[in-house]
């Protein structure tokens, strides 16, 4: 095939779906430099990336297609969780390539486990969203603390755009993969922490431990939205249809973001 044979087959669609991660990226990192670290973590646990694209899985191959991936995409926030935590962990006494890999390996571990759940009739939305609470839950528990303030950071161009390109190769390669398996793998890859594998290396190189921490807790907000989101879309997708359905879920992230928030504000200051 040539390349203008392949870059033909590449639509419209495809080019958006591959553009919403870096536009993720690219918001959350100038959310970091107007506002701090941990604003731009709770944008980065938003499903800003996951939402549109279960909106298209939902528009090519119908409401339970996309509400059966929805349901492993929930569970699997589980595996963001530890993945955050092993990161933040690990970053505190070792440089972020080894930080990153111990990140993915928890991550790789706790998808593959719930891949195996996938004949499980128990795999249910309720049981998901108890996996992704208990996840999300130890993670604010578990997670290092900042021990100082840390000052917004000046995100130089140079740094947002190799951000961008690492956040573009990702969503390539993802996509890729998703249109090859069903639902179970479908819903297990727009789980990936895409965002989580951009913002926290280079946070942890820049700008130090403290700073990665802040972001990390702001991770942990974005992603209850991120959980009440796909809650929402898993369980009353198939019934209340694609419109009502995702104005539901949008409505559901930002009520769950909101609310957590204001419990994490009245928590112990560090």
């Amino acid at each position: 095939m040539t390349l203008a044979e392949a870059l033909g087959e590449v639509d419209a669609r495809t080019l958006l779906r591959l553009a919403l991660v870096p536009g993720a990226v690219w918001v959350s990192s100038l959310a970091a430099r107007r506002w701090g670290h941990a604003i731009s973590g709770y944008l980065g646990g938003l499903p800003m990336i996951g939402g549109p694209i279960t909106f298209y899985l939902a528009l090519d191959y119908g409401p339970r297609f996309a509400a059966r991936a929805a349901t492993f995409t929930l569970a699997v926030i589980l595996g963001q969780a530890v993945h955050l935590l092993a990161f933040s962990h690990v970053g505190r006494y070792a440089r972020w390539p080894l930080a990153l890999a111990a990140g993915w390996g928890s991550f790789a571990a706790v998808a593959l486990a719930i891949v195996g759940l996938a004949r499980a009739p128990a795999m249910a939305p309720a049981t998901a969203l108890v996996l992704a609470a208990a996840g999300l839950a130890c993670a604010w528990a578990w997670l290092p603390r900042p021990r100082g303030a840390s000052p917004p950071p000046a995100v130089a161009r140079a740094e947002l755009r190799l951000r961008l390109a690492a956040a573009f190769v990702l969503a390539g390669a993802i996509l890729a993969a998703a249109r090859a398996f069903g639902p179970v793998v479908s819903g297990v890859l727009l789980s990936v922490p895409v965002t989580g594998s951009i913002l926290p290396p280079f946070t942890l190189a820049l700008y130090g431990p403290d700073a990665l921490a802040r972001l990390a807790r702001g991770f942990v907000v974005g992603l209850s939205g991120f959980t009440a989101f796909f809650f929402v879309v898993a369980a009353g997708l198939p019934a209340l249809g694609i419109g009502a359905g995702f104005a539901a879920a949008i409505a559901a992230a930002l009520a769950a973001v909101f609310a957590v928030m204001r419990l994490a504000g009245r928590g112990p200051r560090p």
